[in-house]
């Protein structure tokens, strides 16, 4: 039985069960690779001291001074402001929170509060606007740690350049420019942080902000008054890219956010400027040595995570059920905290259905009462299951409110035909296949949707089936032919979910490289409260709520989805390498696009709109050499996002 009460949260259902001498051993092991991560970092850290090529230095500090030396570079206070950072502003030298101390030659970043915006700048003001064309600076530090003692590991490492105006009330704009390092990559970049007019630039960077790396930021003249922005990570730049005005960066301070509970660890804090290079890197060599020398950190880090996550001993207990049932209660207005009189385990009343027994086999007994021949409960569960059938194939049952056979509910708009494949569905032993193929064989699925003005003015809503209803696919089956149709459909059946994630700009997608990225969307994984980016914005709902008959909507935000998303642009690739790999000329490619996405042969309109097409991208991209495929890809994502593509006729 389960008491509700005794209720434990699944990731708590075990024990440890050592034997003798495994915890001892264990963490014996794991401070020893806690060890190689300390003596592996300082290494690296002294390494690269030694080693790194630098520009001219603006401003640096390794914190390797005593902690009352802080104050001379550090403050609460951006350059130039009138007010600290916050309501509450960071105390520096301090354990309180929040606080800034240096603790062993590192600076220790303390944030207390859930909320709250703060930060800790530097007292010298910087520009961040080389002045010469293919000139940079750049701003870099070492995330030693992403939490402190037992706290949670930070959700973010928020760092900032160009503090001048906590309170947005000087004269100056642009400035306070956040980026908000995320533990995954993606990091978002904001501009003019904290208030309400602060708005997102956009994303840069692809690697996770774990500690143990180098991370930073350069910022390069490009002239007419832009500034590339490119993230660092071990003083090498990555992909996602920004393009800032100089408006947006004016002179101020570099400093670190407080916010949200994240404490973190940093050490040697640098902003260089560096002349043009011309197109050379002259880091080139030093990252190649810096990547050999990291190679043992990367490997302790590995071990000390698989250590931390798997003590030895570790048994599944399940520990919130009892052998004799708990009591259960009416509840007074369906308060829990308000029990009534006790009740006992029985099937619906109003159902006339046999008593349950007392002990086990009540879900059996419950089962074969709401199935029992000629019963009032088994003619309304076979109604509900066929009509909830003929939905799924016509978009709207025959009952039009599938979870309402009531009073309040819709009448049938056939109820003979309801009647009979309710028949029909019990005579074959409660068969779903046997009622799918008497619908899909059936005249009244087999008709097209093309009509004329009177049967458009007798039946405009199709409900008497003079025609085919034209209806939208449900969200899996867009994503499922759209892998489909571009060859990429991975149709293994079973196995694990496929894990999702979000991204830094709030999207829930399936990261592509992922080996089971391209398999049917019924193997996603379902999050409360993280439905699949492409999936929701085709109405799929989430799993909180019963969904009985799901919305059809009609947005701009649908179009734009399947223009722009990453997973779209990846299916017109693959879909135009699949076309030209099956056909060697354009008018067979043609015709095997529009057999595999619409089904159907293209028109003599349709072939010349599509030629015309090809050849006005091909001529955009001219000065690509891959020009023609280029074009079909884009040919592609239009077939693949088009009506046709999308609607059952």
């Amino acid at each position: 039985a389960f008491p509700p009460e005794q209720w434990v949260k699944p990731n708590d259902r075990f024990v440890y069960a050592s034997l003798p001498g495994e915890i001892e051993t264990w963490q014996a092991r794991l401070s020893q690779a806690e060890a190689a991560i300390a003596r592996n970092q300082s290494e690296i850290g002294e390494w690269v001291k030694q080693h790194r090529p630098r520009g001219t230095i603006v401003f640096a500090d390794s914190f390797d001074g005593p902690p009352k030396s802080l104050a001379t570079l550090w403050s609460h206070t951006a350059p130039g402001d009138d007010a600290p950072a916050g309501t509450t502003a960071v105390h520096l030298n301090s354990r309180k929170a929040p606080g800034a101390i240096i603790v062993g030659g590192r600076l220790q970043l303390i944030e207390g509060g859930s909320t709250g915006d703060k930060w800790l700048s530097t007292r010298t003001a910087i520009d961040w606007t080389p002045n010469v064309v293919g000139t940079s600076i750049q701003a870099t530090f070492d995330l030693v740690e992403n939490q402190l003692g037992d706290s949670k590991p930070a959700e973010r490492i928020g760092y900032l350049l160009a503090l001048h105006d906590f309170n947005d009330n000087g004269s100056k704009p642009g400035g306070n420019i956040l980026i908000d390092g995320h533990p995954s990559g993606n990091s978002a970049v904001f501009l003019d942080y904290p208030g309400s007019d602060t708005k997102q630039a956009g994303i840069i960077g692809t690697s996770g902000y774990l500690p143990g790396r180098n991370f930073g930021i350069r910022i390069t003249n490009k002239g007419d008054g832009k500034f590339l922005l490119e993230p660092l990570v071990d003083w090498q730049v990555e992909d996602k890219t920004l393009t800032l005005s100089e408006a947006d960066l004016p002179v101020g301070g570099f400093g670190f956010e407080f916010c949200c509970g994240r404490s973190f660890v940093v050490d040697n804090v640098a902003i260089e400027t560096f002349a043009s290079t011309d197109g050379k890197n002259p880091l080139t060599e030093f990252l190649q040595e810096l990547k050999a020398k990291r190679q043992p950190l990367e490997e302790a880090l590995k071990s000390k995570t698989a250590l931390a996550g798997s003590p030895p001993g570790k048994i599944a207990w399940t520990t919130d059920l009892t052998d004799k049932p708990p009591q259960t209660h009416v509840l007074l207005r369906g308060n829990y905290n308000t029990p009534g009189e006790p009740v006992e385990p029985a099937t619906y009343a109003v159902l006339s259905g046999p008593v349950a027994p007392v002990g086990t086999g009540r879900r059996l007994a419950f089962a074969n009462s709401i199935t029992q021949p000629d019963s009032v409960a088994a003619a309304l569960l076979a109604r509900v299951q066929v009509n909830r059938i003929w939905q799924h194939h016509f978009g709207t049952g025959i009952v039009a409110t599938p979870d309402n056979f009531g009073v309040s509910g819709s009448p049938p708009s056939h109820p003979e035909l309801l009647d009979w494949l309710a028949a029909e569905f019990v005579r074959s032993g409660w068969s779903t296949k046997h009622v799918v193929r008497l619908i899909v064989n059936s005249a009244a699925y087999r008709q097209s949707s093309l009509t004329d003005e009177r049967r458009l003015q007798l039946d405009p809503d199709a409900r008497r089936l003079s025609r085919f209803p034209v209806r939208r696919l449900d969200a899996e089956a867009i994503r499922d032919a759209m892998l489909f149709a571009s060859g990429d459909l991975d149709d293994r059946l079973f196995g694990p979910y496929i894990p999702t994630s979000r991204t830094g700009v709030g999207e829930t997608i399936v990261a592509e490289d992922h080996p089971g990225s391209k398999r049917r969307s019924i193997y996603l994984q379902q999050k409360r409260t993280q439905v699949h980016s492409l999936l929701q914005v085709f109405d799929a709902p989430s799993i909180v709520f019963n969904s009985t008959r799901r919305p059809r909507s009609t947005m701009p935000l649908q179009s734009l989805n399947q223009l722009n998303s990453d997973f779209s642009v990846a299916r017109a690739r693959s879909l135009a390498n699949r076309l030209h790999s099956e056909a060697t000329s354009d008018s067979e490619r043609l015709h095997r696009a529009f057999a595999l996405v619409h089904g159907r042969p293209p028109s003599d309109d349709e072939v010349s709109a599509a030629t015309k097409f090809l050849e006005a991208q091909a001529a955009e991209y001219s000065s690509h050499p891959d020009a023609r495929r280029r074009a079909w890809s884009d040919l592609g994502q239009m077939l693949l996002i088009g009506n046709a593509a999308l609607y059952l006729e």
